[in-house]
């Protein structure tokens, strides 16, 4: 219950009084002093001015002011005791919250006070400063109290920049007379225009002892660095000299490694990094370089002629290597045909024999075919040797094993020809798939031989060519009734000069 509703109760009140002491005709009964208060109005306003005063004490003992405690009890005093109670109850709960509020007031004050105090701080501003700068701003709004914040730390910003503009100008006045005096202190030791101007700037903040120290340092080095110019210069021609002659040397051997076959790269690359050592280091490095390029070049000749067969793993050098092509069959109103094909494949290292078998039965004839194919890098013709004699040894294989009836995918047998060089003719034999094949002697011819073949009754022909750089193998194929029969291969032994 507010002060303001206490007071319109308590003007309603005596107005109220008012008109009942003025009711009876407007006539007044004055009353001695001595006459005893025995009328019924008398009695009730003795009555109402007790209640108004136990009103009163109990105001105060709940702990409303003064002031709000007689406004409490002239509201109230004609009102009964719930009524009266209530608005006391109502004015003692006002006053608490008001005094509640106050307080979390004075609480978020001081928190502001704080935060304020110490981001004062923070920006820069001493210990009384923030302080009172908080002080001053702690019931200010966000924006009043930046700019007072900011404002103060313009205002030391612009305080100590002026002291610290200050205090350098007499620093570096000092620092510029001390220059000077070892300037000229150094000139007079000897040291250079250029070499006492450095020593002057370096040591301008340093200490007198130092800066001794450092010119006579600087003196001693001028005195060393003298004598050094002379055994410098001498060093720089000898040096001169000896690159003079790496490179002479440098030119020499990219010549060399030019004429001995080797690209511009190769040979620009070769020369540098052997241009200072030794004659048999820098012959060395470049055998292993021509070597190199050989073998590359002979590899790459490989693929080009042996293609798929050359450095697989699946074609192992030296060995007969059976590969499945499939086989097929089928029936119709009990009328049956099969097939089946198959390959083999005689490795060595500068050629490769290829066996291509197929077989065919529909019903009961049975027919089949075979092809066998050389390929390699054949011997140039003028580098098959011309003097002594030779034996190649190797494999051969046959077509017989790949009838429908056996499932079988080829035998082997072993190659042993010889080859007189000198006069130009080689014979040999292959045994191990059945009778002996008789490969009868032959002239070389081009880059091979053709000859007669016989296996027991059956006679037919055989070809084969050199292959390597310098005939390391044959490879070849024996023919019968015009068919591709069996396939061969041998590699060189040492040639006998006898």
């Amino acid at each position: 219950m507010s002060l303001a509703y206490l007071s319109k109760v308590s003007a309603l009140t005596v107005l109220a009084v008012s008109i009942a002491a003025c009711s009876s005709g407007g006539s007044h009964t004055k009353i001695s002093p001595n006459t005893p208060p025995l009328t019924d109005q008398s009695a009730a306003a003795q009555k109402i001015e007790a209640n108004r005063l136990v009103l009163l004490d109990k105001a105060k003992k709940a702990g409303l002011s003064d002031k709000q405690a007689t406004a409490y009890a002239e509201a109230n005093k004609e009102a009964d005791a719930t009524v009266a109670q209530a608005a006391l109850e109502a004015l003692v709960a006002e006053k608490v919250a008001a005094e509640k509020a106050e307080k979390e007031r004075l609480q978020k004050i001081e928190a502001n006070r704080l935060v304020l105090l110490d981001k004062a701080k923070k920006a820069g501003l001493s210990d009384k400063q923030a302080t009172a700068y908080a002080e001053a701003n702690k019931e200010a709004n966000a924006t009043v109290a930046q700019a007072a914040l900011e404002a103060l730390v313009a205002e030391k910003v612009a305080a100590d920049k002026a002291a610290a503009e200050k205090a350098e100008k007499e620093r570096l006045q000092k620092i510029e007379a001390n220059r000077l005096v070892l300037l000229d202190k150094a000139k007079k030791a000897g040291l250079s225009d250029k070499q006492a101007t450095a020593y002057a700037e370096a040591n301008k903040e340093a200490n007198a002892t130092v800066a001794q120290a450092a010119l006579e340092a600087l003196v001693a080095e001028k005195a060393a660095a003298d004598k050094a110019a002379a055994e410098k210069a001498a060093a720089e021609k000898a040096e001169k000299e000896r690159l003079q002659k790496i490179e002479a040397n440098r030119l020499v051997l990219l010549d060399k490694a030019k004429k001995a076959g080797l690209n511009d790269e190769q040979a620009t690359a070769y020369a540098e990094a052997n241009k200072e050592a030794n004659a048999t280091a820098a012959q060395n490095a470049l055998e292993t370089i021509i070597a190199e390029n050989e073998r590359m070049a002979l590899d790459e000749a490989l693929y080009q002629a042996k293609g798929e067969y050359h450095n697989n793993p699946v074609y192992a050098l030296g060995e007969v290597t059976p590969i499945g092509g499939g086989t097929s069959s089928s029936c119709i109103n009990n009328y049956c045909s099969k097939f089946s094909s198959h390959s083999l494949v005689y490795n060595q290292p500068y050629s490769v024999v290829i066996g291509e078998y197929t077989s065919k039965q529909d019903g009961y004839s049975f027919s089949e075919s075979s092809n066998i194919s050389v390929q390699g890098l054949k011997t140039e013709e003028l580098a098959i040797p011309t003097l002594g004699k030779a034996t190649y040894s190797g494999k051969a294989f046959t077509r017989d094993g790949n009838y429908l009836q056996t499932g079988g995918l080829g035998y082997q047998g072993t190659l042993s020809y010889d080859v007189n060089f000198e006069n130009r003719t080689g014979a040999g034999s292959i045994t191990g798939l059945g009778d002996t094949v008789e490969l009868q002697q032959g002239t070389i011819s081009g880059t091979g031989i053709s000859a007669i073949a016989q296996q027991g009754y059956k006679n037919g022909n055989y070809l084969l060519d050199f292959y390597g750089k310098k005939a390391e193998e044959i490879a070849g194929k024996v023919i019968f009734d015009g068919k591709d029969t069996i396939g061969f291969g041998g590699t060189r032994g040492e040639i006998s000069k006898k």
